[in-house]
């Protein structure tokens, strides 16, 4: 075992071993969220993507974008860019406040294409290697890195051992391409994540596919990965990580307890609750509204308070919440997780009760 690798595995170790992971998620992995999925078992988690030109020509960006706590560790920065010496100075503005820098290989949005980062920037092969090898010599945090996959598996599977080779100390694996995006978003191929795990001699994490606790273990078991990451299922649950069913509309105001501590952006609360909220947002359409021209904090949380308390007649024969869209995830009928029919079933009656105590519904 070379240096670099021993020296990874050191790494990943003196963490804690981190078995699950909030990802880098713009506008919405910000401090007070990762402290609330911290709460909720997240035992590793991701600042949201920074942008390193701006992050160097702007102090005002560091200072809104980039939060922090002493609480709120192991944590990794992700940087997004194509220039090595700008990722470099990025880097050196906020080492020190974190534990390490990631490269962001991943984003699949046009705005990546646009600006030559994350997956897009993937296709320069040499150029990705380059910004590796140039952080790991001039940094003093490890480097790490995440990537989407490529159609074709031996061209995958050549650059993420060139990448390790180049002294990435942990590669995270989102098992889609970069076309498997939005409305083409697919299956995610934990075949390709395995093999990579196989191979590697570095930690390993997966990303893609999660969507219940039982995905989790089921995640871990299948390609033997080091941890498993989430973004969209954190957002829409929380406490995935706890392994337990937890009332959403509570998770709500344990959020906002947490945004006022931390003092989260407006837009980043509101795009938590419209997640944290989904089905009982659908069914009281006036608070719905309301969050959506909420335009202070005080008026996110009114709105928080309010659906709890419309709640409040419907039986507490579960601890579901608002938690509807299990439904809606795509998952072989013969795979399917038979908890997740029996919450789907609860959810159904409980929403039929809402529908009956409700007189707007017959409107």
């Amino acid at each position: 075992m070379d240096d670099h690798i021993q020296q990874a595995w050191q790494f990943y170790r003196k963490l804690g071993s981190p078995k699950f992971i909030c990802a880098p998620m713009v506008d919405q992995s910000e401090l007070a969220f990762r402290m609330l999925t911290r709460k909720y078992g997240a035992t590793l988690a991701y600042t949201p993507m920074l942008h390193s030109r701006i992050m160097t020509e702007s102090k005002s960006y560091k200072d809104e974008f980039f939060t922090t706590c002493p609480e709120d560790r192991p944590l990794f920065a992700q940087l997004c860019g194509h220039d090595p010496q700008i990722l470099i100075k990025a880097a050196l503005i906020i080492q020190d406040q974190c534990d390490a820098i990631d490269i962001n290989l991943g984003c699949p949005q046009g705005i990546a294409r646009k600006g030559l980062y994350g997956a897009y920037l993937l296709e320069k092969r040499e150029q990705v290697l380059t910004i590796v090898k140039e952080l790991k010599q001039n940094i003093n945090v490890p480097v790490t890195c995440k990537i989407r996959v490529f159609k074709d598996r031996k061209k995958t599977l050549d650059l993420t051992k060139d990448i390790q080779q180049a002294g990435c100390s942990i590669l995270t694996v989102h098992g889609r391409t970069k076309e498997q995006n939005k409305d083409f978003v697919g299956q995610c191929d934990w075949t390709i994540i395995a093999e990579i795990k196989q191979q590697l001699q570095i930690p390993v994490f997966a990303n893609g596919g999660i969507y219940t606790w039982s995905d989790v273990e089921r995640c871990l078991q299948e390609t033997k990965v080091d941890a498993v990451m989430s973004s969209e299922a954190l957002l829409e649950n929380p406490a995935l990580f706890s392994g337990e069913i937890k009332d959403l509309n509570d998770l709500a105001e344990e959020y906002m307890q947490f945004a006022k501590q931390y003092n989260a952006r407006l837009s980043e609360i509101k795009g938590h609750l419209f997640k944290l909220l989904y089905t009982g947002l659908q069914i009281f359409t006036d608070l719905r509204s309301k969050l959506g021209s909420a335009k202070t904090y005080d008026e996110h949380l009114e709105v928080v308070i309010e659906l709890k308390n419309k709640r409040a007649n419907v039986p507490k024969e579960d601890k579901l919440g608002w938690y509807k869209r299990y439904q809606n995830f795509k998952q072989p009928q013969n795979n399917k997780d038979k908890n997740i029919q029996k919450l789907e079933n609860i959810i159904q009656q409980q929403d039929l009760l809402l529908q009956n105590n409700d007189p707007k519904q017959s409107e």
